[in-house]
């Protein structure tokens, strides 16, 4: 496993991998319409990707895919 793969498993990403999965989550935010008023459902679509990306594998289309189930 890599050193990457092992930080994304403990909650710890590099800055690129963060950036990634911020571009990600904000895509999916856009697709649903959720504004930044929609608090509580930002934050479950967000965790739900987050949770996804820690638990691999990170190609966009799972995060994605994640983001649009929660």
């Amino acid at each position: 496993m890599t050193v990457s793969a092992l930080r994304a498993r403990s909650g710890h990403m590099d800055t690129q991998d963060d950036n990634r999965l911020r571009d990600a989550i904000d895509a999916v935010f856009e697709e649903l319409g959720l504004s930044e008023k929609e608090t509580p459902r930002r934050a479950a679509v967000e965790e739900r990707m987050r949770d996804a990306y820690r638990r691999g594998p990170r190609h966009n289309l799972n995060l994605v895919d994640a983001g649009l189930r929660a």
